[in-house]
This record gives C-alpha cells, sequence and structure tokens, in this order.
C-alpha cells in the first residue's frame, strides 16, 4: 500500500512539474514564444542585507504579476504581492508578510525591490527595501541586495 502510495506521489510531482514548465512558456501575438525576458516561475532567493547575515528563501512570480514568497522565519507569514515589468528585463516587486511573536500579530513587512533579470544564466539580481510597520508605525527601513536563481525541473534518478 505505502509503494502504492509513494508511486502515485511521484507520478502526481512529475506531472505538475511538466504541466508547469508547459504553463511557463509565453506566446505572443504571432504565436510563437516570446523574446522577452520571463520572470514567471519559481526561484530561490538570497537576500543580502546591508552589515548583515544572509537568508535563503523561495518566491514564485505568477504569470498574472502575482508573487508568493516564502520565509524561513517562523514569525513571519508566506508573503503576498504583485509584479510588473518596468522595460526590457528590470521589473519592479512590492510583496507583504505578516509579522508575529508566537502567534501574536504584530505587523507587517513590506518588500520593495527592482530587479535584473538575465536571460543568459536564468538568475535575477537588484536592490531591495524593506519596511517594518508596527501598529501602522514605521519602526525599521532595512535595505540591501537580493540574488536569484530560477529552479528548474530536473530529473530525477532511480534510488538504490
Amino acid at each position: 500500500m505505502n509503494s502504492k502510495r509513494n508511486s502515485a506521489a511521484l507520478v502526481f510531482v512529475v506531472l505538475i512539474a511538466a504541466l508547469m514548465a508547459v504553463a511557463g512558456t509565453q506566446f505572443n501575438a504571432r504565436g510563437g514564444a516570446s523574446s522577452a525576458p520571463q520572470l514567471e516561475g519559481s526561484w530561490e532567493i538570497t537576500v543580502m542585507p546591508d552589515g548583515g547575515d544572509p537568508i535563503v528563501d523561495i518566491g514564485t512570480f505568477t504569470s498574472g504579476g502575482g508573487i508568493i514568497n516564502s520565509d524561513p522565519d517562523p514569525n513571519l507569514s508566506t508573503g503576498h504581492g504583485t509584479w510588473v515589468r518596468t522595460g526590457g528585463d528590470e521589473f519592479a516587486v512590492t510583496f507583504v508578510h505578516f509579522l508575529s511573536d508566537q502567534g501574536a500579530a504584530l505587523g507587517t513587512l513590506k518588500v520593495r525591490s527592482v530587479i535584473q533579470l538575465d536571460k543568459q544564466t536564468d538568475t535575477f539580481s537588484g536592490p531591495f527595501r524593506t519596511d517594518v510597520f508596527i501598529g501602522g508605525n514605521l519602526v525599521q527601513s532595512i535595505c540591501g541586495t537580493v540574488q536569484a536563481r530560477r529552479i528548474s525541473v530536473e530529473h530525477i534518478e532511480a534510488c538504490p
């Protein structure tokens, strides 16, 4: 029974990965693949606050201009927001996390960034600013840079 469940889960994961790869392809009005750099997809993002230690999180950019961001900090909710192409390979991004202390709501973090996409290396980078609001009041701003690499579908090797 466990083997059937594992096989079904594996088939499901492979199908989802294939659908995401196909859905991530953008087409222009003439029916061909778009040559413009595309941000859609999931990214492993290294956040480097000025004077602080790097943090790695995951961001998913949707084709409709949405972003979902997962941060390893247990005091932050999943971030939700939006992105827009500002020209060529440049994008503006804004998303918000709820901030809590052991489950008690404290405030929000608003993250803004302007990123440059490098289509050749499937990476992006740029500056960011995070504003921390407690009770609706700005109490701190944190600036730095981000670097990211696209999460790609990988071949699975047979298990021993």
